[in-house]
């Protein structure tokens, strides 16, 4: 199969201790993330119990604070190399905002649209002809987890529309403390090189 699209990308922060919500506030993160040359920047701010959540429409990015994760999106669809989710996740991680000291893991997701490199692949041939034959399958994927090198992987493939196109979400998680920027880049490009080589081999 390969990668037809890249739909969006994450990376999440756990802490060992909740986040102080009473810290997070729209004017904070504005602060934040502005960008000096713009003098407006769109935003809306979700506030539910035990979850914040602040989206710029303009960058592209949102920052989602429950009780003990941070989560940084960019849904700018651009592969991990043009994308400067690093630099706003690190932004939020280096605020007074959350306590960086009792960061626990973090882990990289990506969200991507695939297809077969030809028009004949079948349901059956992602979950088995033993299953097939038992039922008459209208839409399947698959959800699968392994471990390599001390990273924790998670790959769900669902089929999309006519079944002739796929979602997939993939995720590599960390039980480390933060990277530097630039190992931390270098790692989230690394990580997507290693979904390209899954892609292509199913």
């Amino acid at each position: 199969m390969k990668i037809e699209a890249v739909k969006s990308i994450n990376i999440t922060a756990l802490f060992s201790s909740p986040i102080n919500h009473l810290l997070i506030s729209p004017k904070s993160l504005l602060e934040l993330v502005k960008i000096k040359k713009q003098k407006k920047v769109s935003h809306s701010f979700i506030e539910v119990p035990g979850v914040k959540i602040m989206i710029f429409p303009g960058y592209k990015k949102e920052f989602v604070f429950e009780a003990n994760r941070v989560l940084v999106n960019d849904k700018s669809e651009v592969v991990p190399k043009k994308s400067d989710i690093v630099k706003y996740f690190l932004k939020i991680i280096g605020a007074s905002i959350v306590e960086k000291d009792k960061m626990t893991a973090y882990g990289f997701n990506y969200n991507i649209v695939i297809a077969p490199d030809k028009n004949n692949l079948e349901i059956k041939d992602l979950i088995g002809k033993k299953i097939a034959e038992i039922v008459d399958i209208k839409k399947a994927g698959i959800d699968i987890s392994f471990e390599k090198k001390n990273i924790i992987y998670r790959l769900n493939i669902e089929p999309i529309g006519n079944n002739k196109k796929f979602i997939a979400h993939f995720n590599a998680h960390f039980e480390s403390k933060l990277l530097s920027s630039d190992a931390l880049k270098n790692s989230l490009n690394l990580q997507f090189e290693e979904l390209k080589k899954i892609v292509k081999k199913i």
